[in-house]
């Protein structure tokens, strides 16, 4: 393993504004490592035997305009002589456990299984902490609801914290393999960068690169946008404690959160960067709210779509300035304990 190789790990959300970022980064390295299960058909998209959309066809994705444009973009990338894989072995056997038990695997032989044992078991303890949360969304006192998103979040934590322990633990080979890697990372798996200096001791030399660092950094202060479920989440992955009043407001306020952000797809236009302005918005926003406002806003923002939520929001936090005197500061409070922890080169 040469110790002038270079892993580059991209962290974004999967928007569209993301690509023309990523690009020169991609093309920059020998080798590109996305971050999902391996597809057996996915050959056949990079040789052109199948195009963007015959290949999404029988999938299921989450943003399939930004699937789709990425894809184009791998396409194009492949043909200039980049080698690209899909490394994600967390999800990878996932879909074996799904794909055992639909043939009939008995769900006891599933959870001995070795490889598989340790994520079934994780998928049952976030499965149950997520159903707990949904079954007291809409009907649970507040307080209740907010004590299900902390129980959600520090189960969640684990399971970031194995799945990237075992892409960690893939990129190994690769990184032998290849002298330069751009890895395709979500912005919350930081812990990868972490449990990546572990196993590669050093070499090669990792650097971390926010792609929208150079719009999120003058309004937000921080390189990247982590709304307050992310920041809760996150200080249960690096084991930082919170007073126990700052996790309760970190989770009221994600429920608020949450409810202010647009679910479709925006391309970039006049504004390049769409999402990320929607995600400074609700955080300015969220960033206001006491325990207090969040238990009256939650009830009345559940039904409302995104713009009409905002809106409540401004409102609402309008009002009590007016009543209160007070000025409304123009960047968020910056979580400095997990910007410590992640390392000095995250720019």
């Amino acid at each position: 393993m040469s110790s002038s190789a270079v892993i580059t790990v991209g962290l974004s959300s999967h928007r569209l504004e993301v690509l023309p970022l990523a690009r020169p980064l991609m093309a920059a390295a020998q080798a590109i490592v996305l971050e999902e299960a391996p597809e057996t058909d996915f050959g056949e998209l990079l040789t052109g035997r199948r195009s963007a959309a015959e290949y999404l066809e029988d999938k299921e994705v989450e943003f399939p305009e930004f699937s789709r444009g990425q894809l184009e973009m791998l396409v194009e990338l492949y043909r200039a002589g980049k080698e690209i894989v899909q490394v994600e072995p967390y999800l990878e056997r996932l879909i074996r456990i799904h794909e055992s038990l639909a043939a009939g695997v008995s769900r006891e032989e599933v959870e001995h299984h070795p490889e598989l044992k340790d994520i079934y078991a994780m998928e049952r303890l976030t499965s149950r902490a997520l159903l707990t949360f949904y079954a007291a969304a809409h009907t649970a006192p507040f307080p209740r609801v907010v004590a299900a998103v902390q129980d959600f979040a520090r189960a969640d934590a684990q399971r970031f914290r194995l799945r990237d322990e075992l892409r960690a633990a893939a990129l190994v080979p690769l990184a032998s393999r290849y002298h330069s890697l751009y890895v395709e990372a979500g912005h919350i798996h930081l812990y990868l960068l972490r449990a990546l200096r572990r196993h590669l001791n050093g070499r090669p030399r990792l650097r971390p690169v926010f792609l929208l660092a150079h719009r999120a950094l003058p309004a937000l202060g921080r390189p990247r946008s982590l709304g307050p479920g992310d920041l809760l989440t996150l200080h249960h992955i690096f084991g930082s404690p919170l007073a126990p009043a700052r996790e309760e407001l970190l989770a009221a306020r994600s429920l608020i959160y949450i409810q202010l952000l647009e679910k479709k797809e925006m391309a970039p236009g006049a504004d390049p960067t769409p999402h990320l302005t929607d995600e400074i918005q609700a955080a300015r926003l969220t960033d206001r709210l006491t325990l207090t406002d969040c238990a009256a806003l939650y009830p009345r923002l559940r039904a409302l779509p995104p713009p009409a939520a905002v809106a409540a929001v401004q409102h609402y936090v309008g009002q009590r300035q007016e009543e209160e005197g007070e000025e409304c500061p123009k960047k968020p409070a910056i979580s400095q304990k997990i910007d410590k922890l992640q390392g000095p080169d995250l720019s």
